[in-house]
């Protein structure tokens, strides 16, 4: 077996120590997708997707199978074979999975169990020491057939895999289930009838008085046979199985081999609230308990690890009480007996009992065979936690013992002269109250609290669809106290062959009989397929929502990139779109709508006149004297006669162009995370926000069809420094009126880099030339137009040197350009006082995120000035109505 043996489990245990425990393939599944999940690959999503589908596929035709259940684990080593996680977890992973499905055993006949059981310890690496010959024979069968290996890589198809199940297990386990259930379903002689029927006549039809003590002991009279029904002591509707926890001690009596509990302390009870939303078919639903109780005795309520105590209904007075193990009991005043009616709601999570005070050792002094030395030894070797060193020992209490409910054994257990362990471990036969009180004594041995419980494992229903807690019911299992947490944990060491363990029959289960519960760890499987849907529907979300739209398919397109890439782009750029001001209006619809404005004011043009008009339009004197006598005659009071006097204005002229420049910083400083967000991402969706609004402007102007001499051009231009060096100054958008996909994703890789320095001066530099050089080259083209240009010098410190900076920020005032210094966050408080001259201004921004609303509020000051000066007058509601989005700015 080459991809199972030593070689997967020979750090196993150390790896129980530091690995996260995985409790099912569905967890490595989804961790192995996690990336997936969290991520904004559409491809890793619809692979991810592909994979889980195959998953569920396989399951689908594996519950096709009588034994779904055991098949199940071919499919879990698969996917943690296959999954892209370390060695040690790997390793992990696979004997958390073996340690799952040796629990769940339990659940099925002796004869399969011990083949399971067996198959476990082989896939292992370990010797497997089947009870029954046949199984030992068929393991060795597989074994040197080739079967494992075929049924555990996870190279090999599934089809070959199913041919295997069909051909070599699913017989084989048929015959030994149907052996097991023929042997269990031997009918009493008639004297056992009789002597069963006046038991049953004796035994009360109403739960018991509440007890502090508990004698381990197998009693085959206690377990009844298929088709005989006890009377109930509580029925349960809606129906609701698994364990039910009456009562736990925690101190053994080594004189009369007995659990006792000799004092208890009670306090109030927590009360569970009823849930709103009740889901069908699971145990996240509202229950009710009923039963006759005898009024004036304390009695047990039997209640579920995943659900609490809501309501008592009894129509009389009654005192409940929790002691300090979280056991509940309650009893109703007066005499006689009482119907009562137990309201039980669903907890958010499983009922877990935390110790009041660390719990001492149980004392069970005891002898064990060299066997069982050697195990315990083994165990604390390993320096496992609580949880995985009662798991440990509950797993070899399962292997080593038998199950039996063969009374003879009480007598034999109790006068054994080395001790009544010793006899458990000498004859290993055991039900569930030996088994666990054994795994208490193992765990005494390595100084380990546990703590005995007795109460009830629940399943099926009666004829009316209701559960029903019996004399037949009852079970006990075990406590392991978790020193890691200061909490119990439930760990049942019961060896396979309980009747009240094993899984209903197939027949049953179609006929609904079967319930919903907490069965333990028993009932856990490798992946429900509750989970497992789960798991697909996630993923299928994500894939639906990381499907490529048109607009990062066009920018993937024009700037030659992967779609993955344009993907985190285009969200990017509409975070940009979707900043607010504080009043939380978008500030790209506030500069849309003064840009929109500007826009209309372009489109009127003063009229200059051009012949005779009316008097109504303004006309003097009478300047065509034949027409305004033909209109007179035809019957016009006002004719087209009359002479306009035009005096043609001179306003100064307008602005033709509209030019930003920014400038970014990409210093060290800029590293740094505010609320989860680094201050180089902030800053650049603010340049993304500024940068697109521009260009929407200059696309309106573009489809507004402007007069030539009415015209205007917007262009932008971005540039960063990530040092003070001119070659430390990067270009992130080109100056020009478009801003298209390369611009974008220029922008994105430059504002992502990291550099360390300031270089506030040398930037200056770049833009102060560029500007210079433009203004001379229109000088002596004769091509001169007046343009607005306006400076962003963005810095999150201290300029490199103050000196240059006001010297660059003069020679750019005497050229006409407006010089705006921002100061990014409180370490940047010296910028407002270096860019506050005649010639420009500055300001600090508090924090990144007031950095779009104060770029928008002086952007919005400066824009004011494109209006023509004959249109300013009419749009001064319009100005005056987006400055004021701006006064909390």
């Amino acid at each position: 077996m080459e991809r199972r043996t030593q070689e997967l489990f020979d750090e196993a245990v150390s790896s129980q120590r530091h690995a996260p425990r995985i409790s099912s393939f569905v967890d490595v599944l989804r961790d192995s997708h996690k990336d997936a999940l969290q991520g904004e690959s559409f491809e890793d999503a619809a692979a991810a997707l592909a994979d889980v589908d195959r998953e569920v596929g396989i399951r689908a035709e594996l519950r096709k199978r009588k034994f779904a259940r055991i098949y199940e684990l071919f499919q879990g080593i698969e996917t943690i074979q296959r999954a892209p996680i370390p060695k040690a977890q790997r390793r992990q992973a696979l004997e958390d999975l073996f340690m799952n499905e040796e629990e769940r055993a339990v659940r099925f006949t002796p004869r399969v169990a011990d083949f399971y059981t067996s198959l476990l310890s082989e896939l292992r690496g370990q010797p497997s020491a089947p009870k029954f010959e046949e199984n030992a024979i068929k393991l060795k069968a597989l074994q040197e057939e080739g079967d494992l290996d075929v049924l555990t890589s996870p190279d090999s198809g599934w089809e070959m895999k199913m041919n295997r199940i069909d051909t070599r297990l699913e017989g084989y386990l048929a015959g030994r289930r149907a052996l097991d259930r023929r042997e269990g379903k031997i009918e009493p002689d008639q004297e056992e009838q009789e002597v069963r029927k006046e038991k049953q006549k004796k035994q009360p039809s109403r739960p018991p008085s509440r007890r502090n003590e508990s004698k381990p002991s197998m009693d085959e009279m206690s377990r009844l046979k298929e088709g005989e029904r006890a009377p109930a002591h509580w029925t349960i509707f809606p129906p609701i199985g698994g364990y039910f926890r009456e009562q736990s001690l925690s101190v053994w009596d080594s004189e009369q081999n007995k659990w006792r509990e000799p004092k208890y302390e009670y306090e109030e009870v927590h009360f569970a609230a009823p849930c709103k939303d009740e889901v069908p078919k699971t145990i996240k639903i509202n229950t009710q308990m009923k039963a006759q109780v005898e009024a004036g005795e304390w009695v047990s309520v039997p209640t579920p690890y995943t659900h609490g105590l809501s309501n008592i209904e009894c129509g009389q007075s009654y005192v409940v009480r929790q002691d300090q193990n979280g056991d509940v009991v309650f009893m109703v005043q007066g005499q006689g007996l009482v119907d009562v009616t137990i309201h039980l709601a669903p907890l958010e999570e499983k009922k877990r009992f935390p110790a009041r005070k660390k719990p001492s050792v149980a004392l069970m002094p005891a002898q064990f065979t060299d066997e069982t030395m050697v195990e315990v030894a083994r165990v604390k070797e390993a320096g496992l936690p609580a949880s995985s060193r009662g798991r440990a020992l509950a797993s070899y209490t399962r292997r080593h013992l038998t199950y039996s409910n063969d009374s003879s054994f009480n007598a034999i257990y109790d006068q054994f002269p080395e001790g009544y362990f010793a006899a458990i471990d000498h004859h290993r036969k055991a039900d569930c109250d030996v088994a666990n009180t054994y795994f208490a004594a193992l765990g005494a041995a390595l100084k380990t609290p546990v703590r005995h419980v007795v109460g009830h494992m629940v399943k099926g229903s009666n004829d009316e669809g209701a559960a029903e807690i019996t004399s037949g019911t009852g079970h006990a299992w075990s406590e392991v106290y978790n020193e890691e947490n200061g909490v119990w944990d439930r760990v049942d060491a019961t060896p396979a062959g309980d009747p009240n363990m094993q899984e209903e029959d197939d027949k049953d289960k179609k006929q609904g009989s079967a319930v919903p519960g907490d069965y333990g760890e028993q009932e856990v499987e490798m992946t429900t397929d509750e989970k497992l849907e789960a798991l697909r529907k996630k993923l299928q979300e994500r894939t639906e929502e990381l499907s490529y739209t048109r607009e990062e398919r066009d920018l993937a397109h024009g700037a030659n990139i992967e779609k993955s890439e344009a993907r985190k782009i285009v969200k990017e750029l509409h975070a940009a779109d979707r900043t607010t001001l504080p009043n939380g209006k978008l500030i790209i619809d506030v500069l849309s709508r003064l840009f929109n404005a500007i826009v209309e004011s372009r489109k009127m043009i003063q009229r200059e006149y051009d012949g005779p008009v009316r008097k109504s339009e303004g006309g003097e004197g009478i300047e065509d004297i034949v027409r305004h006598k033909i209109g007179f005659l035809a019957g016009d009071s006002d004719p087209i006669s009359r002479e306009k006097e035009f005096d043609e204005r001179k306003d100064t002229p307008i602005m033709s162009g509209f030019d930003i420049f920014y400038i970014a910083d990409k210093s060290g400083s800029m590293r740094g995370v505010v609320d989860r967000e680094s201050l180089q991402v902030m800053q650049r969706r603010a340049v993304y926000l500024l940068l697109t609004a521009l260009h929407r402007f200059e696309n309106a102007l573009q489809r507004a069809n402007i007069p030539a001499d009415n015209g205007l051009t917007v262009r932008s231009k971005s540039i960063s420094f990530r040092g003070d060096q001119d070659g430390d100054i990067d270009l992130d958008k080109e100056l020009g009126q478009n801003f298209d996909a390369k611009d974008k994703v220029r922008l994105w890789h430059s504002l992502t880099k990291e550099g360390s320095g300031n270089g506030d001066s040398a930037a200056l530099n770049v833009i102060y030339t560029q500007i210079l050089d433009e203004i001379e080259k229109e000088k002596r083209s004769g091509t001169q137009k007046k343009r607005l240009r306006f400076v962003i010098a963005c810095s999150d410190g201290g300029p490199d040197d103050e000196v240059k900076v006001q010297q660059y920020v003069e020679a750019l005032g005497k050229l006409g350009v407006v010089v705006l210094g921002l100061g990014l966050t409180e370490t940047a408080r010296s910028v407002p006082d270096i860019y506050t001259t005649k010639y420009s201004k500055g300001e600090i921004v508090k924090t990144m995120d007031d950095l779009p609303a104060v770029i928008a509020k002086h952007l919005v000051m400066e824009a004011v000035k494109l209006f023509p000066p004959s249109t300013r007058a009419s749009a001064q509601a319009v100005i005056e109505s987006v400055l004021s989005e701006f006064r909390s700015v």
